[in-house]
């Protein structure tokens, strides 16, 4: 069954504007992060950011979570908006624990274009808006 979830591209030349990933029941939080731009992982973050904000909403697709499968760039993402907001409460589930041991990434991942770099959990793990 082929299903679209959100607004993340796989084909990122078909619209550039508006990207849409078509993948086979894989949450865009495990999809391979190959070629990707800037703009794809800003699309990762986007989706991050509104599940774990929408956290009482959303409690059983972030009690499935399995960190062991995502990327280290989907870890940092998902550690730095759970830091950023104060939902430290999140680092309590048993699954979401080990986001507590990520570690900066060794290269500098680019969100935008705009290339701000604001003194915050964002900066301290390599990651630029």
């Amino acid at each position: 069954m082929i299903k679209v979830i959100g607004r993340l591209p796989c084909l990122s030349n078909l619209y550039p504007t508006e990207r849409v990933r078509v993948m086979l029941n894989v949450k865009p939080y495990y999809a391979p992060q190959n070629d990707w731009s800037r703009n794809d992982y800003y699309s990762l973050h986007r989706y991050l950011h509104r599940l774990v904000t929408h956290a009482e909403r959303k409690r059983d697709e972030i009690a499935q979570l399995d960190v062991q499968r995502m990327s280290d760039n989907t870890k940092v993402l998902l550690y730095c908006i759970i830091s950023y907001y104060h939902l430290d409460r999140l680092f309590e589930l048993s699954n979401l624990r080990e986001l507590t041991e990520c570690q900066p990434l060794s290269e500098p991942l680019v969100l935008s274009d705009h290339g701000l770099r604001e003194e915050n959990v964002y900066y301290k793990m390599n990651v630029m808006f």
